[in-house]
């Protein structure tokens, strides 16, 4: 039994450093001459799983009696493409460092099998645990989703994209049945599909379709380019399943599933959605965006009222997208009252010199029936009308004295044939109706009545009274 280093994988003992900074475990890898030799170190016992990569069993290490958990892995041929995968999870695996992401304890390679020995989680998976309860109440989802997006903001910090995330590759690490905690403590595993990219832009996306197709983005199955965006669908579609115990949106072909995802609107109009909060489906809504530019980030999650339990905070919208057409509908909001409120103001003024005006004019109209001639005499012009505003004396106008005796008897002598005149427009057309040459005539059987001598004694007997 030797321990080196292993140039078919191409790993280094030697503790790196990545881009982050981030100090790779000193996770050892033993080379053995054969597979018998493991079972001098570990007992195995029953199996745990089994996926397309491997086998897991349980193990207990014989010197210090302690439990663990080893993925069993065919090694794949040289220059084929799981190779390069199953390097890539044991280089994860071996720098990753968080307390709900499977811990790696070590790894053997034989002439035919590779070997890793994780912790062991008695829980088993978490798909296992929902079918046992057939769903979760939404405190019990909460705890789970808040460990896994704590988990994911770590991993695509450090540029590792996971693209696998379902609930079989969730594994609850305590045995609730047998410790008696109702808190549900999960570990992220299975890093066979998970890449290291070199960072966000153009040249870091990926493009191959890859994951279990319920679980997977629609930007993964149109055969767009996709970027660490992939893993918050995933969390949404974990959180949908653990609250009503089915997915959004299922079906057996990824063609089939794609077209029901961009037509099918997210709905929850099923009876057990009743008992789930409104905050809850907020979330739900913004982490399941088709378009993965108004996607929320995993990050953005953990600081969600609904995961904080700070309902005096206000829900922040699901992503930088969002935040920016919040802030541009807010200042158009603004915009608008500030000019509803100035143009308010310009209203009032503008209908108080409307309204003399008009009250003028009107008169002036209504006058202008009685009597042409009068027009002048009997109304003051509208131009010349000031409107009478609050705090401001209204202008006296001059007085009989004042006037000059011509002015005396020309307005007497209005006052006492305007009596007269209104009778005799009551009895006679308007003559303010012009025809087609001028004013109307008066009918041919109408007579001007001339006053008698009689007649004229009466006025003047009346004057002196």
């Amino acid at each position: 039994m030797t321990q080196a280093d292993v140039s078919g994988l191409d790993m280094n003992m030697v503790s790196q450093r990545t881009g982050r900074d981030t100090v790779e475990k000193e996770a050892p890898h033993i080379r053995l001459e054969d597979d018998a030799d493991l079972k001098e170190i570990y007992t195995f016992g029953r199996k745990l799983g089994q996926g397309s990569f491997g086998v897991v069993y349980q193990a207990t290490h014989i010197e210090t009696n302690t439990q663990w958990a080893i993925k069993e892995v065919c090694r794949p041929e040289a220059g084929s493409s799981k190779v390069k995968l199953l390097e890539q999870e044991l280089k994860i695996l071996r720098q990753v460092n968080h307390a709900n992401i499977i811990h790696l304890e070590e790894s053997y390679e034989t002439a035919k099998m590779t070997y890793l020995v994780t912790e062991l989680c008695d829980g088993g998976e978490l798909k296992e645990l929902l079918l046992k309860k057939m769903f979760f109440t939404e405190d019990e989802t909460r705890h789970i989703i808040r460990s896994l997006a704590d988990a994911i903001v770590y991993l695509h910090k450090r540029d590792i994209v996971h693209r696998d995330l379902k609930l079989e590759n969730i594994l609850v690490k305590n045995n609730l049945d047998k410790d008696g905690n109702d808190k549900i403590n999960i570990k992220v595993t299975d890093f066979g599909l998970s890449v290291m990219t070199g960072g966000v832009g153009m040249e870091n996306m990926m493009t191959d379709a890859c994951g279990t197709l319920i679980y997977m983005a629609p930007e993964m199955m149109s055969g767009r380019c996709y970027s660490q965006w992939c893993d918050e669908w995933s969390i949404g579609i974990i959180m949908y399943i653990l609250l009503s115990g089915e997915p959004p949106f299922m079906s057996k072909t990824k063609s089939t599933l794609l077209e029901k995802i961009m037509k099918k609107e997210l709905k929850f109009t099923q009876p057990i959605w009743s008992a789930v909060s409104d905050a809850a489906k907020n979330v739900l809504t913004c982490l399941l965006k088709v378009d993965p530019a108004y996607r929320m980030s995993a990050n953005q999650l953990l600081e969600n009222p609904w995961i904080t339990g700070d309902t005096n905070m206000p829900a922040i919208p699901s992503n930088v997208l969002e935040m920016m057409r919040h802030h541009k509908e807010q200042e158009e909001i603004t915009r608008a009252l500030e000019d509803f409120t100035s143009s308010e103001d310009t209203l009032d003024l503008s209908l108080l010199h409307s309204t003399a005006s008009t009250e003028t004019d009107s008169s002036c109209r209504s006058q202008a029936k009685l009597s042409p001639e009068r027009d002048c005499s009997l109304c003051t012009p509208s131009s010349s009308t000031k409107p009478i505003l609050p705090g401001v004396k209204p202008t006296r106008q001059s007085s009989a004295k004042q006037r000059r005796p011509q002015d005396k008897r020309d307005v007497g002598t209005v006052q006492r044939a305007a009596p007269d005149l209104s009778k005799a427009d009551d009895q006679r057309p308007s003559t303010s109706i012009k025809s087609k040459t001028g004013f109307r005539k008066p009918p041919a059987s109408s007579k001007t009545t001339v006053p008698s001598e009689q007649d004229k004694n009466q006025v003047r007997s009346r004057e002196k009274v």
